[in-house]
């Protein structure tokens, strides 16, 4: 059984989710792993050349320090789903107010009592 304990929202320049398609720089990637009493936050700080490419072929590419990933996502007319975002949940993106080039793209954080809180938020740029 799991708990959800907050879901964090995008803020995006504008309501047109197709704004999101480009390259982003990775801000911050915090994430839980490990389970039970070696469960643990781990804050990456994006260093130069890390990054989100959107495509609008529904494709993802990203680079955090050596580690290359492609995933898929979907847009709606207020949001974005990033599949498999984080150990198999979906990382969403709701486009709510004007914001100055930032997006924020979370699972929500989940605790599994006895197993540990897990969950990854991402804080990318332009």
């Amino acid at each position: 059984m799991a708990l959800l304990i907050f879901n964090l929202s995008c803020k995006k320049n504008n309501n047109n989710p197709t704004s999101i398609i480009g390259k982003w720089n990775i801000q911050i990637d915090t994430s839980f792993v490990g389970e039970g009493g070696l469960n643990h936050v781990v804050i990456y700080s994006g260093k130069s050349g890390d990054y989100f490419n959107f495509n609008s072929d529904g494709r993802t590419y990203t680079k955090e320090d050596s580690i290359l990933d492609t995933l898929t996502y979907t847009l709606s007319s207020d949001s974005i789903l990033i599949k498999n975002f984080s150990s198999g949940y979906e990382g969403k993106c709701l486009f709510k107010s004007p914001s100055s080039g930032n997006i924020v793209i979370s699972t929500g954080y989940f605790n599994f009592f006895g197993g540990g809180t897990f969950g990854r938020t991402i804080y990318l740029y332009r």
